[in-house]
């Protein structure tokens, strides 16, 4: 959702079944997680400074945000295989999971050329909350 668009929703709150779905859908991939929990962090954290009122933007979630997947390692010619590693997140990965969110009106975008800074709704808030209460939740649970 762009600037002008948030705007005109910007005091729409979720309904607690509808955070529930929300954060259940953002928990069943774990990339989108990190990129979300990710966005929370640094936004909270330019908050806190006094200079920066910036946003976020994809080259910082593909430098910050890191995931486990499968990287091929080339054994000769023709062969090789494929091994589970940390690296950071693709690009288009980043990208299609910022749209994911921009559609679920969790984030929206203010675009000052070349960059789209993106940033946290209120309902975005909401969910983040939810997902921080449940984590919280499972980390006493295991203890």
């Amino acid at each position: 959702m762009d600037g002008e668009l948030h705007m005109k929703y910007a005091e729409v709150m979720l309904q607690p079944e509808q955070i529930s779905m929300f954060a259940d859908i953002i928990e069943q991939e774990e990339s989108t997680r990190k990129v979300f929990f990710f966005i929370g962090k640094a936004l909270k954290k330019q908050r806190s400074e006094e200079d920066s009122i910036s946003g976020i933007t994809i080259n910082e979630i593909v430098e910050n945000v890191t995931v486990e997947r499968k990287t091929r390692l080339n054994k000769g010619r023709s062969n090789y295989t494929y091994n589970t590693s940390v690296t950071n997140i693709h690009r288009k990965t980043a990208e299609g999971i910022a749209d994911k969110l921009l559609s679920m009106s969790l984030l929206y975008y203010q675009s000052i050329k070349p960059y789209k800074f993106i940033f946290l709704t209120r309902r975005g808030v909401q969910i983040l909350e939810e997902l921080l209460k449940r984590s919280k939740q499972t980390n006493t649970r295991s203890v």
